[in-house]
């Protein structure tokens, strides 16, 4: 049985600063208020130590994140890929951007958010819109292209089970463009699980991340008898069974309580949490809590 370890009230003081910190100096994009509104939903000791050990594990990534990453990425990785490949010619980093933003290379590269065509959701979408500071997307719009360019960048914000990818590159009809085309397909952030699943489909496709998240960046990875992440009184499996029984108290009818596939990544956008994260950090209603306030919002 889970129990309150004696240096709870310690715990707590810190991640709260901590949270403070990063909201106050917009690290992350949030309000404090909303985290402290949040862990008012647990009205016992060991579920509110539970519900900050998940803060604190915490990974986010706010729209200012995401654009310096694709930065990083179209003017280096994919850079260095494409003279690699020799679609360039040896072009600097400078003559590169220039190019880029200019629209001259609207020819050889067409970028595409990942993104179902009767999908009204913002994955694939969000990145796009904040790619348009750097390149003008609409003019690089794959869907505007007259004849199968040479390279096809797909952009995403994540891929977790690598199922919704799998969904869309039939849509999209993947196969047949990778005989025409070099297609690299560049989320915002990678699940180890992901990647492996898209690979053993796609062999000729170029999964390029801006970052990568493994399994043990999981909330509850480790052994059933393993001590719990910084928690020297409980096991992984005491934790993971307490955390069980929370769902009977708070979300009942929930789905992908523990994350989908059971991965329990404890990730936000300023977008969203995909459905890998924990039902409890964006949930938007309990039926058996009146009131309940709500963490983040689920991403579409």
């Amino acid at each position: 049985m889970m129990k309150l370890p004696v240096n709870s009230e310690n715990f707590k003081e810190i991640v709260l600063e901590k949270i403070r910190t990063y909201c106050d100096t917009n690290i992350w994009p949030f309000e404090y208020d909303y985290f402290a509104a949040w862990l008012n939903n647990f009205d016992c000791p060991i579920e509110e130590y539970l519900a900050l050990q998940m803060l604190d594990n915490l990974i986010v990534r706010s729209n200012e994140m995401a654009r310096s990453s694709y930065s990083r990425l179209i003017n280096c990785e994919i850079l260095s890929l494409l003279n690699e490949r020799k679609v360039v010619e040896n072009l600097s980093i400078w003559k590169w951007k220039e190019r880029l933003k200019s629209g001259a290379l609207n020819g050889i590269i067409r970028f595409c958010p990942v993104k179902l065509k009767n999908d009204q959701g913002e994955s694939g979408g969000v990145i796009y819109r904040l790619m348009s500071q750097q390149l003008n997307t609409d003019r690089y719009a794959f869907s505007k292209a007259q004849n199968p360019p040479r390279v096809i960048i797909l952009v995403d914000d994540f891929i977790g089970s690598g199922d919704q990818f799998k969904d869309f590159a039939k849509e999209f009809n993947l196969s047949e463009k990778l005989e025409k085309s070099i297609v690299i397909y560049c989320p915002l952030i990678a699940f180890e699980d992901g990647i492996i699943e898209v690979s053993k489909e796609f062999e000729n496709l170029v999964i390029l991340p801006c970052e990568k998240i493994y399994r043990n960046d999981g909330f509850f990875f480790g052994e059933d008898n393993d001590s719990f992440k910084n928690d020297q009184q409980n096991t992984h499996k005491e934790v993971k069974d307490f955390f069980f029984n929370m769902k009977e108290k708070y979300g009942k009818d929930i789905s992908n309580w523990f994350g989908y596939k059971d991965a329990a990544l404890p990730l936000a956008f300023e977008w969203g949490c995909p459905n890998q994260t924990p039902a409890v950090l964006y949930m938007d209603y309990s039926k058996q809590r009146k009131g309940w306030n709500k963490l983040f919002s689920r991403r579409a």
